[in-house]
């Protein structure tokens, strides 16, 4: 497969999204909640920057909408980027986007569990390399007001293996 290619297609392992009820919670638990705004409640963080050939890049994200009515779904999106060493500028070479829209989970108010695994490109090796998960609560509804809050999380930049 041509280079370009590869980094356009993203090449994810989906390890889940779950649904976990408040007696399941204990089997998965996190540190707390890096952001809250109402009935809103996300929080994301770094477990692995990844292996070039070995072993990805992992997100973990958790959110909630308490009170979300029946038509209300949740969209994260996961990004990946490297440093450029001549510019110093984040270039995105990896996105995926996952929701909850039109799903059972659309118009829950559980505490939802996400991740996202990214393999790094065999030329990243060394390279600095950071994620950004954006939160977005919606309504599946056509007008204008279809976002209800949107907030955005970088994470610390890391160093790809290899």
């Amino acid at each position: 497969m041509p280079r370009l290619a590869r980094r356009l297609a993203p090449i994810v392992i989906v390890a889940g999204l779950a649904l976990v009820g408040a007696a399941a919670a204990a089997a998965h638990p996190f540190s707390g909640w890096s952001g809250t705004k109402g009935p809103f409640a996300w929080e994301a963080k770094l477990r692995s920057c990844g292996v070039v050939g070995e072993e990805p890049s992992r997100v973990r994200a958790h959110t909630r909408w308490r009170l979300s009515p029946a038509n209300g779904y949740q969209r994260l999106t996961f990004v990946r980027q490297v440093r450029e060493e001549g510019t110093n500028a984040w270039t995105t070479v990896q996105r995926q986007r996952r929701s909850t829209r039109n799903t059972t989970l659309e118009g829950s108010g559980a505490v939802l569990h996400w991740s996202q695994f990214f393999h790094p490109f065999p030329d990243e090796a060394g390279m600095r390399s950071r994620h950004i998960v954006t939160f977005e609560w919606r309504r599946d509804r056509r007008g204008a007001d279809r976002t209800v809050l949107t907030r955005a999380r970088t994470l610390a930049p890391c160093t790809v293996g290899g």
